[in-house]
């Protein structure tokens, strides 16, 4: 060498046996706590981290009805929880600014990790229901926004 230094041969193959490789597995899920990894390999810039929650937005004409959710991805394709896995589900009514009626909704049945039903129930909270001291269901349509989640526990 130009240094007068005399080195040893450089060991390639040795110096890129030590270089970590990049991971060939899908990341874990997003979790509750973080945790610091233990895997020397690293991941690719582009990875993602698989949903540990089910979301959907859908407009019924009538708000006082049931729905059967099948847990899917944003494009619509079915994407259920693993198998024994029952999620933690919810829902809320979006109506029309101004509708003074009251949206119950509640679960019917038990989850599923593919699915789940909801039923809707809408009350008229009117003067006359109010002096009677009783509510009414109200039969008249009113279209709805449902807004529904799922997660992972």
């Amino acid at each position: 060498m130009a240094d007068g230094v005399s080195y040893p041969p450089v060991d390639v193959a040795a110096i890129t046996a030590s270089i970590p490789l990049p991971a060939t597995a899908m990341p874990p899920g997003v979790s509750d706590t973080g945790m610091i990894g233990t895997d020397t390999r690293y991941a690719l810039a582009n990875h993602t981290h698989a949903s540990k929650v089910r979301k959907r937005k859908i407009t019924m004409s009538s708000a006082a009805s049931s729905y059967a959710w099948t847990y899917s991805d944003k494009d619509g394709n079915p994407l259920p929880f693993p198998t024994g896995v029952i999620p933690i589900v919810n829902a809320i009514v979006q109506v029309p600014a101004g509708n003074t009626d009251l949206f119950n909704v509640q679960v019917l049945g038990e989850p599923t990790n593919t699915g789940c039903v909801f039923q809707i129930n809408r009350v008229s909270s009117g003067l006359l229901s109010l002096l009677t001291g009783a509510l009414s269901v109200n039969p008249t349509p009113i279209a709805a926004t449902l807004h529904l989640i799922a997660l992972e526990p």
